[in-house]
């Protein structure tokens, strides 16, 4: 075999020993990548205030005399909506509302419900202060109204206590003390008076 032959074989066998390699190399299984992290599932969408319901149970309960709830809910949405007009017109009807009521129970010295209707106003005043300029009333005519009931109360049950009508007296004390619950003086007079209605009770 001469020279040219033995370097054309030579040529052809590094060629196919490369041409080997080359598949060798690209059986080699790649590393796989790491995983793709799937997105978390969103949650629930936060849940937003249908101001429309909040407002229609505000007037349900304003019916039903729960003015408490009512002012709690046209509270809420009147602090999201401060600007909407209507609103804040319904918001202080229902105020007005409350507070002629009220007038209406304290002239007929029902002075234990009146009391606990301007407590209830007094109470929340904070939640509708942005509509004192609005309203036929504000946070002074509130306590002197409230004042004068709770003297009222504390008045004549006393007067009822010095008659012996203890059972009258403890039921103004305790209209009393729905209005003025921090009275302790009052706390121990009905207190007195139950202990006393006892004592009367045992010997009969």
């Amino acid at each position: 075999m001469n020279n040219i032959m033995k370097a054309v074989l030579l040529v052809c066998i590094t060629a196919f020993l490369l041409g080997l390699q080359s598949c060798a190399v690209m059986d080699i299984p790649a590393s796989p990548e790491s995983p793709v992290q799937a997105p978390a599932p969103a949650g629930p969408a936060p849940q937003v205030p249908d101001r429309a319901q909040a407002v229609e149970q505000a007037r349900i309960h304003a019916e039903a005399g729960e003015y408490r709830k009512a002012i709690n809910l046209y509270g809420e949405s009147y602090r999201s909506q401060p600007h909407d007009q209507a609103l804040a017109e319904e918001f202080a009807h229902c105020l007005e509302g409350i507070r002629s009521i009220a007038d209406q129970r304290l002239e007929k010295e029902d002075f234990a419900a009146a009391g606990e209707l301007y407590y209830t106003l007094q109470l929340d005043y904070r939640k509708f202060a942005d509509l004192e300029q609005t309203l036929s009333f504000d946070d002074a005519y509130l306590g002197t109204k409230l004042d004068f009931c709770r003297h009222t109360l504390t008045r004549q049950g006393f007067e009822e206590y010095r008659q012996g009508n203890l059972e009258k007296a403890i039921t103004l004390w305790q209209g009393l003390l729905a209005i003025d619950p921090q009275n302790n003086d009052m706390k121990e007079a009905v207190r007195t008076a139950i202990q006393q209605k006892k004592n009367l009770e045992k010997k009969d």
